[in-house]
């Protein structure tokens, strides 16, 4: 996990952990728009996890993501609209 791309100072392990945790944030988003029974809903959302982290790793090698402001704000934002979400 220490490998780093072709891009200058970009590593696979902070692209992955960067999608893990934007993918986790929308689909937590998402929940409550999804109506399943209690304990099905929990269990459809951690089985997309791994998946949605995948393609969206790969389609972030493919346009060359950068670690720099405007990812991370998305990922701020992301986190505070859960928050949002959830509070009410």
């Amino acid at each position: 996990m220490l490998a780093t791309l072709s891009n200058q100072g970009v590593r696979l392990d902070k692209l992955m952990l960067f999608h893990l945790l934007l993918v986790t944030a929308w689909l937590l988003t998402l929940s409550p728009l999804i109506h399943l029974t209690a304990g099905a809903t929990p269990l459809v959302l951690s089985s997309l996890v791994i998946p949605l982290t995948c393609i969206s790793t790969l389609v972030g090698l493919k346009l060359g993501h950068r670690f720099d402001k405007r990812p991370s704000s998305l990922l701020f934002v992301s986190w505070m609209l859960v928050w949002a979400v959830h509070l009410v």
